[in-house]
């Protein structure tokens, strides 16, 4: 053979193992894979309904108290309206006369028993919370709520560290003005001297100011000065001093001035007064003499760099250091209730003065 067919034929083999290696390494066409199943989404749940997601509350509310007669229908209200919100919670209200509510409470729940919410004097509570006798309820606050309630009210309820109760209504020494006699407030002292003197004619006075310690001391603060130390020494013997003096003695000006009587009442109640420096206590009475469009309070008019004032006093609600459990936990949410601006619209009724801010009346 031809050595040019021999090397013909020997490409001719090696080409073909070449193809069929070439051909042994191709990688085959993959198959189309089963596309996985869709997971399936579970039912999501309803909405729980309003009543549904309400906290529940049960327990027993003992309360006492010594609302006058008055006041009663305001208490209802409040009880009835938390009672709609919870109604899982009971009340057991007693009623006991204010000179013997402090003895009786004192007396039942040193012995572990007595009521788990008491309506009170302010000044009580000092002494109850250090006999161990009503509950600091400061870890139950929240900083939310206790900024809703006014400073001046709150503050007299935080001691040592703790916070002893909550007011629920303010009390103190305001101006009562008849707009039947003096038909604006009067901005400034001269303002109110100016319109005393004006409205003054037969039996009706324009003014009849109250000159007794508890009812004229509050101006010094107002105007800027101070009755004493915390030791007790006095630091009104200075130009506050003398201009609050001079404050009183002003008084005159406007009218009669009394001592620690009922004489200005007596004529505001006949509607022969025009202006008055009286408690907020008097409030019902005038109310129901003169109606409650004759009876105002105003703003106290500025005097020099400050303004007349009058002291303040609340009247507190206290939890029982006695309660614990669900009983606890109602009375506390009653507590704090009771300072909604819903509950203290409805004891604005029966002429409280709110403790809570922004509330009118």
């Amino acid at each position: 053979m031809k050595k040019s067919l021999f090397a013909l034929l020997a490409i001719l083999v090696v080409a073909s193992l070449l193809i069929v290696a070439c051909g042994a390494n191709e990688t085959p066409e993959p198959t189309a894979e089963v596309a996985a199943p869709e997971p399936t989404t579970e039912e999501a749940a309803p909405e729980p309904t309003a009543e549904e997601a309400a906290p529940s509350l049960a327990g027993t509310i003992v309360l006492w108290h010594s609302w006058k007669e008055s006041e009663i229908p305001g208490l209802n209200a409040v009880i009835a309206a938390f009672q709609e919100q919870y109604p899982d919670v009971t009340f057991d209200v007693l009623y006991t006369p204010h000179e013997d509510l402090r003895g009786k409470f004192e007396t039942a729940t040193a012995s572990g028993g007595g009521p788990g919410v008491l309506f009170g004097s302010a000044d009580w509570g000092p002494a109850f919370y250090d006999a161990q006798l009503v509950a600091d309820v400061s870890s139950m606050a929240s900083e939310e709520f206790l900024g809703t309630i006014n400073p001046a009210a709150l503050a007299p309820l935080q001691y040592k560290d703790a916070l002893i109760g909550l007011p629920h209504t303010i009390k103190g020494v305001v101006m009562f003005r008849n707009p039947t006699i003096i038909p604006e407030a009067p901005a400034t002292w001269d303002d109110l001297l100016a319109a005393a003197q004006a409205a003054t004619a037969g039996d009706v006075v324009g003014a009849d100011l109250e000159a007794g310690f508890f009812f004229s001391a509050g101006h010094l603060n107002g105007i800027g000065g101070q009755l004493m130390e915390e030791d007790g020494d006095p630091l009104f013997n200075d130009e506050k001093g003398v201009e609050w003096m001079n404050l009183i003695k002003s008084f005159a000006d406007a009218g009669p001035v009394e001592y620690n009587n009922d004489n200005d009442v007596n004529l505001y109640k006949a509607g022969k007064a025009g202006i008055i420096i009286d408690g907020t206590w008097n409030i019902t009475g005038f109310t129901e003499t003169l109606g409650d469009e004759n009876v105002v309070i105003d703003p106290w008019p500025t005097y020099g760099d400050g303004a007349l004032s009058g002291f303040v006093q609340t009247d507190n609600i206290y939890l029982s250091s006695n309660v614990a459990g669900d009983d606890q936990a109602a009375g506390w949410a009653f507590m704090e209730f009771f300072l909604s601006p819903e509950a203290q619209a409805m004891l604005g009724d029966v002429d409280h003065i709110p403790a809570t801010l922004g509330v009118e009346v």
